[in-house]
């Protein structure tokens, strides 16, 4: 047995979840329990929307002309935090990834630049721009984020000895708003939603590596996660038959990050981004709960990638969900395949534990896998079959961003819901 896998094993044992954890930390968990929501609302039962399934079939049109305008020849990259490091044509990987020096080390720093990336990614608001400087590019939203992260990856801010590429746990715990601030740009007319809040994700983050000596070893370096489940898969029987099963490296970050999300309910722990809904899951562990996992989702996706980038093998691809967040929903809100009851819904700020915040996110996830069908029953005559990450990257999530700003110059989602930068 390596040293990995002798880590692996300690700190699984030393490890303790409740079973309610351990089963709301569940790609799984997640479609099952919006699956109930669905039920709902094929009877009507939906507390906050009228689902229309009539106007199924005219959304898959949507994202299928989506597609084809995007990808004629169908040659679609997965959804991933990557396609923002090569935005406006910039390559942003490949100065990261020359002095890498070794395999291990290419590993690393692709983890390490996912992500904190993907953590800085919530929400950035419409009035934000970044403006970099190589490139004399000004990027707003995601792709800004995208950039501003490398940008933050590159400086050493977020390794306690200064250098760049390298992120340790010292590094997460010492930033300074300021300097998130700095490096984003940030200003009072240049505001960034939830600023404060990525500050506290990293610091938790921080915190976390620094707990798990046996993870991310003696150092404190986040990007020996990759090392760590790598050799854990084998240990465990799931990194074998071809490579590292993304179901047990999803519910192995869920775990290593239960530290890093809020507490929203004292007496059930960190289960990070996980909702309360009436009447789902009886007899299961965390009856009337909802996970989504959006932003964990997200990153295991746009880890995936990394380490493929990286030369890592990577099987069960669509273990994972469609994310339950604003564009992929907005589709729904937009194309009408769910009508909302409130007559005020469109001047409401709503809530993130809201019923029309919960009962959207969940429509989300199932809607989006029966789109999946519809789309992969017409392009069997081509030989073709996507993957759920291609169908959000060209199809979802893009057509859910064309619509939204059709309707608003500022491609403001149909929904308006409290957003502070921690909603996962």
């Amino acid at each position: 047995m390596s040293n990995l896998q002798e880590n692996f094993a300690t700190a699984q044992a030393a490890s303790v979840y409740t079973p309610t954890q351990l089963h709301l930390w569940r790609a799984e968990t997640v479609r099952s329990r919006c699956g109930e929501v669905f039920e709902r609302a094929c009877a009507g039962e939906l507390l906050a929307y009228d689902y229309r399934a009539e106007r199924v079939e005219a959304a898959a049109d949507y994202v299928m002309a989506v597609i084809l305008e995007n990808y004629p020849d169908l040659n679609i990259p997965p959804h991933s935090r990557w396609r923002h490091f090569s935005c406006g044509g910039v390559d942003r990987w490949s100065p990261i990834a020359d002095g890498a020096g070794d395999l291990n080390e290419l590993k690393m720093r692709a983890t390490e630049l996912t992500m904190i990336s993907v953590l800085l990614d919530a929400g950035a608001g419409a009035d934000w721009r970044y403006v970099e400087s190589a490139s004399g590019l000004t990027l707003s939203r995601s792709e800004g984020l995208g950039a501003a992260s490398v940008a933050l990856y590159a400086q050493g801010a977020l390794c306690s000895a200064g250098m760049p590429f390298r992120v340790d746990a010292d590094g997460l715990r010492r930033l300074t708003t300021a300097q998130l601030a700095a490096c984003f740009q940030v200003s009072e007319r240049n505001p960034l939603i939830g600023l404060q809040e990525r500050v506290t994700l990293l610091r938790r983050l921080g915190d976390v590596v620094a707990s798990a000596p046996g993870v991310f070893g003696g150092e404190g370096r986040l990007g020996a996660l990759a090392l760590y489940l790598e050799a854990a898969g084998v240990a465990r029987g799931a990194g074998v038959a071809g490579g590292l099963s993304v179901d047990f490296a999803f519910r192995e970050l869920l775990k290593l990050l239960s530290g890093v999300w809020p507490v929203r309910n004292s007496e059930l722990g960190a289960l990070g981004d996980v909702w309360a809904y009436p009447g789902v899951g009886a007899n299961e562990p965390g009856a009337g709960l909802i996970p989504f996992h959006k932003l964990s989702q997200w990153m295991m996706y746009s880890l995936t990638e990394a380490w493929r980038i990286a030369g890592m093998e990577v099987i069960e691809v669509d273990t994972l969900t469609a994310l339950a967040e604003y564009r992929n929903g907005g589709l729904l809100l937009d194309m009408g395949v769910l009508a909302p009851k409130d007559p005020a819904f469109a001047a409401t700020e709503y809530e993130p534990g809201a019923p029309e915040v919960v009962e959207l996110r969940a429509m989300t996830v199932t809607v989006v896998d029966q789109l999946a069908a519809h789309l992969n029953a017409q392009l069997r005559e081509r030989g073709v079959a996507l993957t759920m990450s291609q169908i959000l990257e060209g199809g979802t999530w893009s057509a859910g961003r064309k619509l939204a700003f059709a309707r608003s110059q500022s491609g403001a989602p149909p929904i308006r819901y409290r957003a502070d930068g921690t909603l996962f």
